[in-house]
């Protein structure tokens, strides 16, 4: 039995599966982690109510990380066209050990899901690194992502003020 599962931060029923505090909790830790201008670079996500509202946002399907009952980092897709999403991950600084086994389960739980019919929700997962940030882009690559190389200008820095490369990495089914 794997012990890494991906929790939908959903509502069912007018009940959330999170509390909004745990949820604010997630970007303190990300915070303490030193890992705020990391993951949110493009400087859209400031503080935890910002944080908070990109989790409840309609257009994001957001997942917390779990190994057994404790939170280690969290997931997001949104971009969401046809059968292509773009997707995000966080994993907190004390699990990057195992990152790329955590990449990789909720990798290929996001490419398995379906449907009530039976057919998959994603072919294509995808995603921009800039390309200053080494470390993801091993993690990414490590995790079974492929890459069709460098796009210029393709994701904004708003620290620098300027729009920087970025690595293209792309998962299919199969490939985690």
């Amino acid at each position: 039995m794997n012990e890494y599962c991906l929790m939908p931060y959903t509502e069912r029923d007018g009940i959330r599966t999170a509390a909004d505090s745990d949820i604010k909790r997630l970007f303190e830790r990300t915070e303490q982690d030193g890992l705020v201008p990391v993951v949110f670079y493009e400087g859209t996500i400031k503080n935890k109510e910002q944080f908070l509202a990109l989790a409840r946002s309609p257009s994001t399907c957001f997942f917390l990380l779990m190994k057994g009952v404790v939170t280690v980092g969290y997931m997001w897709l949104n971009r969401m066209e046809n059968r292509t999403v773009r997707q995000h991950f966080c994993v907190f600084k004390e699990y990057w050990g195992e990152s790329v086994e955590l990449g990789r389960y909720g990798l290929k739980t996001v490419m398995n899901m379906q449907d009530r019919d039976g057919s998959y929700l994603f072919d294509l997962l995808t995603g921009y690194v800039p390309a200053w940030n080494e470390r993801a882009i091993k993690f990414a690559l490590k995790c079974g992502g492929k890459t069709h190389g460098k796009i210029p200008f393709a994701v904004f820095n708003k620290e620098k003020g300027r729009s920087e490369d970025a690595v293209f990495i792309y998962y299919t089914r199969g490939e985690q």
